[in-house]
Protein backbone atom coordinates (compact mmCIF):
# COMPACT_ATOMS: atom_id res chain seq x y z
CA UNK A 1 0.00 0.00 0.00
CA UNK A 2 1.34 3.39 -1.22
CA UNK A 3 -0.18 6.45 0.67
CA UNK A 4 -0.62 9.34 -1.07
CA UNK A 5 -0.83 12.64 0.09
CA UNK A 6 -3.85 13.49 -1.20
CA UNK A 7 -5.80 11.03 0.82
CA UNK A 8 -4.20 12.81 4.00
CA UNK A 9 -5.78 15.83 2.78
CA UNK A 10 -9.23 13.95 2.31
CA UNK A 11 -9.01 12.23 5.99
CA UNK A 12 -8.26 15.41 7.21
CA UNK A 13 -11.13 16.93 5.62
CA UNK A 14 -13.20 14.57 6.83
CA UNK A 15 -12.40 14.63 10.49
CA UNK A 16 -12.71 18.63 10.29
CA UNK A 17 -16.44 17.84 9.41
CA UNK A 18 -16.52 15.43 12.32
CA UNK A 19 -15.74 17.79 14.26
CA UNK A 20 -17.70 20.68 12.77
CA UNK A 21 -20.46 18.46 12.93
CA UNK A 22 -23.00 20.59 14.72
CA UNK A 23 -21.64 23.77 12.43
CA UNK A 24 -22.55 21.72 9.14
CA UNK A 25 -26.06 20.34 10.42
CA UNK A 26 -27.38 24.43 10.31
CA UNK A 27 -26.50 24.73 6.51
CA UNK A 28 -26.40 22.97 3.12
CA UNK A 29 -22.55 21.48 3.45
CA UNK A 30 -24.46 19.08 6.37
CA UNK A 31 -24.44 16.84 3.04
CA UNK A 32 -20.59 16.65 2.66
CA UNK A 33 -20.32 14.66 6.16
CA UNK A 34 -21.71 11.27 3.96
CA UNK A 35 -20.26 12.37 1.20
CA UNK A 36 -16.92 12.26 2.40
CA UNK A 37 -17.34 9.26 4.16
CA UNK A 38 -18.03 7.59 0.79
CA UNK A 39 -15.03 9.24 -0.35
CA UNK A 40 -12.54 8.22 2.20
CA UNK A 41 -14.05 5.00 1.99
CA UNK A 42 -13.53 4.61 -1.76
CA UNK A 43 -9.86 5.68 -1.77
CA UNK A 44 -9.38 3.23 1.38
CA UNK A 45 -10.43 0.57 -0.17
CA UNK A 46 -8.37 1.66 -3.57
CA UNK A 47 -5.21 1.86 -1.64
CA UNK A 48 -5.52 -1.95 -0.87
CA UNK A 49 -6.92 -2.89 -4.11
CA UNK A 50 -10.31 -3.55 -3.24
CA UNK A 51 -11.14 -2.45 -6.63
CA UNK A 52 -9.21 -4.22 -9.19
CA UNK A 53 -10.55 -6.34 -11.26
CA UNK A 54 -8.57 -8.32 -14.36
CA UNK A 55 -5.78 -5.79 -13.25
CA UNK A 56 -7.62 -2.60 -13.45
CA UNK A 57 -9.96 -0.65 -11.64
CA UNK A 58 -11.21 1.89 -13.81
CA UNK A 59 -14.49 1.09 -13.59
CA UNK A 60 -15.11 2.69 -10.02
CA UNK A 61 -12.84 5.24 -11.03
CA UNK A 62 -15.45 6.05 -13.87
CA UNK A 63 -18.50 5.93 -10.97
CA UNK A 64 -16.77 7.84 -8.40
CA UNK A 65 -16.13 10.36 -11.07
CA UNK A 66 -20.47 10.82 -11.83
CA UNK A 67 -21.02 10.32 -8.69
CA UNK A 68 -19.11 14.12 -7.39
CA UNK A 69 -20.26 15.48 -10.83
CA UNK A 70 -23.52 14.62 -9.61
CA UNK A 71 -22.84 16.06 -5.80
CA UNK A 72 -20.89 18.73 -6.76
CA UNK A 73 -23.25 20.45 -9.61
CA UNK A 74 -26.17 20.13 -7.24
CA UNK A 75 -24.61 21.76 -4.36
CA UNK A 76 -23.46 24.44 -6.45
CA UNK A 77 -26.70 24.73 -8.00
CA UNK A 78 -28.18 24.99 -4.78
CA UNK A 79 -26.29 27.67 -3.52
CA UNK A 80 -26.21 30.04 -6.80
CA UNK A 81 -29.17 32.51 -6.59
CA UNK A 82 -30.60 33.07 -10.26
CA UNK A 83 -33.53 30.93 -10.82
CA UNK A 84 -32.89 30.52 -14.15
CA UNK A 85 -29.73 29.13 -14.07
CA UNK A 86 -30.97 27.02 -11.35
CA UNK A 87 -33.23 25.79 -13.70
CA UNK A 88 -30.64 25.15 -16.99
CA UNK A 89 -28.19 23.51 -14.41
CA UNK A 90 -30.29 20.90 -13.21
CA UNK A 91 -31.69 20.06 -17.06
CA UNK A 92 -28.13 20.14 -18.12
CA UNK A 93 -27.05 17.33 -15.35
CA UNK A 94 -29.84 15.22 -16.40
CA UNK A 95 -28.63 15.46 -19.75
CA UNK A 96 -25.26 15.07 -18.64
CA UNK A 97 -25.85 11.84 -16.40
CA UNK A 98 -27.78 10.57 -19.45
CA UNK A 99 -24.77 10.89 -21.50
CA UNK A 100 -22.50 9.61 -18.98
CA UNK A 101 -24.35 6.19 -19.28
CA UNK A 102 -24.48 5.65 -22.69
CA UNK A 103 -21.14 6.52 -23.10
CA UNK A 104 -19.71 4.33 -20.11
CA UNK A 105 -22.05 1.15 -21.54
CA UNK A 106 -21.80 2.12 -25.33
CA UNK A 107 -18.86 4.37 -26.38
CA UNK A 108 -15.84 3.78 -24.39
CA UNK A 109 -17.04 0.31 -22.67
CA UNK A 110 -17.75 -0.28 -18.84
CA UNK A 111 -14.38 -1.90 -17.67
CA UNK A 112 -12.57 1.00 -19.61
CA UNK A 113 -11.84 4.87 -18.71
CA UNK A 114 -15.15 7.05 -19.92
CA UNK A 115 -12.84 9.62 -21.06
CA UNK A 116 -15.74 11.95 -23.04
CA UNK A 117 -18.23 11.85 -20.15
CA UNK A 118 -15.22 12.89 -17.36
CA UNK A 119 -14.63 16.02 -19.73
CA UNK A 120 -17.71 17.19 -20.45
CA UNK A 121 -18.43 16.66 -16.74
CA UNK A 122 -15.56 18.96 -15.60
CA UNK A 123 -16.31 21.35 -18.36
CA UNK A 124 -20.03 22.09 -17.06
CA UNK A 125 -18.39 22.20 -13.30
CA UNK A 126 -15.75 24.68 -14.49
CA UNK A 127 -18.68 26.87 -16.23
CA UNK A 128 -21.05 26.56 -13.04
CA UNK A 129 -18.76 27.91 -10.62
CA UNK A 130 -17.83 30.27 -13.03
CA UNK A 131 -21.00 31.59 -12.36
CA UNK A 132 -21.01 31.05 -8.74
CA UNK A 133 -18.47 33.66 -8.46
CA UNK A 134 -19.87 36.25 -11.15
CA UNK A 135 -23.17 36.40 -8.31
CA UNK A 136 -20.73 36.40 -5.74
CA UNK A 137 -19.08 39.54 -6.72
CA UNK A 138 -22.41 41.16 -6.65
CA UNK A 139 -22.81 40.72 -2.72
CA UNK A 140 -21.19 43.86 -0.57
CA UNK A 141 -19.11 41.77 1.53
CA UNK A 142 -17.72 45.11 2.93
CA UNK A 143 -20.23 45.93 5.55
CA UNK A 144 -21.12 42.30 6.95
CA UNK A 145 -18.68 39.55 5.80
CA UNK A 146 -15.13 39.47 4.47
CA UNK A 147 -14.76 37.32 1.01
CA UNK A 148 -11.69 35.04 2.73
CA UNK A 149 -14.29 33.74 5.59
CA UNK A 150 -17.18 33.17 2.77
CA UNK A 151 -17.67 28.89 2.73
CA UNK A 152 -18.83 28.98 -0.71
CA UNK A 153 -16.06 30.93 -1.85
CA UNK A 154 -13.24 28.74 -0.46
CA UNK A 155 -15.94 25.50 -1.60
CA UNK A 156 -15.90 27.06 -5.39
CA UNK A 157 -12.54 27.44 -5.58
CA UNK A 158 -11.24 24.47 -4.59
CA UNK A 159 -13.78 22.25 -6.71
CA UNK A 160 -12.79 24.94 -9.81
CA UNK A 161 -9.04 23.89 -9.21
CA UNK A 162 -9.82 20.60 -8.50
CA UNK A 163 -11.57 20.03 -12.21
CA UNK A 164 -9.52 22.75 -14.20
CA UNK A 165 -6.32 20.07 -13.41
CA UNK A 166 -8.90 17.39 -14.17
CA UNK A 167 -9.71 18.66 -17.31
CA UNK A 168 -6.23 19.86 -18.28
CA UNK A 169 -4.85 15.95 -17.62
CA UNK A 170 -8.03 14.16 -19.56
CA UNK A 171 -7.61 16.32 -22.85
CA UNK A 172 -4.63 15.11 -22.72
CA UNK A 173 -4.62 11.36 -21.72
CA UNK A 174 -5.71 9.87 -24.91
CA UNK A 175 -3.31 10.93 -26.58
CA UNK A 176 -0.21 9.98 -24.18
CA UNK A 177 -1.96 6.64 -23.70
CA UNK A 178 -2.34 6.24 -27.64
CA UNK A 179 1.43 7.27 -27.95
CA UNK A 180 2.27 4.79 -25.60
CA UNK A 181 3.63 7.52 -23.45
CA UNK A 182 3.77 6.05 -19.92
CA UNK A 183 4.66 9.61 -18.62
CA UNK A 184 0.75 10.47 -18.45
CA UNK A 185 1.56 7.94 -15.32
CA UNK A 186 3.23 9.99 -13.66
CA UNK A 187 1.35 13.14 -14.78
CA UNK A 188 -1.70 11.41 -13.25
CA UNK A 189 -0.03 10.90 -9.86
CA UNK A 190 1.11 14.61 -9.99
CA UNK A 191 -1.78 16.20 -11.03
CA UNK A 192 -3.84 13.86 -8.43
CA UNK A 193 -1.87 15.24 -5.69
CA UNK A 194 -2.07 18.62 -6.41
CA UNK A 195 -5.53 18.41 -7.48
CA UNK A 196 -7.26 16.80 -4.30
CA UNK A 197 -5.01 18.68 -2.27
CA UNK A 198 -5.99 22.12 -3.07
CA UNK A 199 -10.02 20.97 -3.11
CA UNK A 200 -9.74 19.03 0.14
CA UNK A 201 -7.49 22.06 1.64
CA UNK A 202 -9.90 24.46 0.37
CA UNK A 203 -13.26 22.20 1.81
CA UNK A 204 -11.19 22.16 5.27
CA UNK A 205 -11.16 25.91 4.80
CA UNK A 206 -14.62 25.68 4.04
CA UNK A 207 -15.57 23.62 7.30
CA UNK A 208 -13.71 25.84 9.38
CA UNK A 209 -15.56 29.39 8.03
CA UNK A 210 -19.33 28.34 8.82
CA UNK A 211 -19.30 29.79 12.24
CA UNK A 212 -18.55 32.63 10.55
CA UNK A 213 -22.20 33.44 8.89
CA UNK A 214 -25.67 32.73 9.72
CA UNK A 215 -27.75 30.02 7.84
CA UNK A 216 -30.23 32.70 5.52
CA UNK A 217 -26.58 34.29 4.42
CA UNK A 218 -26.30 35.10 0.47
CA UNK A 219 -24.32 32.17 -1.57
CA UNK A 220 -23.15 30.42 1.64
Amino acid sequence: MELDIYYCFEVLALATACFKYKALLKTPYKYFLPFLIIIVSYETCTLYGAFVVKGRNLWIINIVAIFEFLFYSMFIRNIITSPAYKKGILISVGVFFVYNIFSLFIIHGFWNLNISGIILQTIFIILITGRYFWELLEVPFSSSLSLIKHPGFWLNTGVLFYYVGEFLFFVSFSYMAYKHNLTYLYVWRFVTNVANAILYGCLITCFLCLNQIRESSRLS
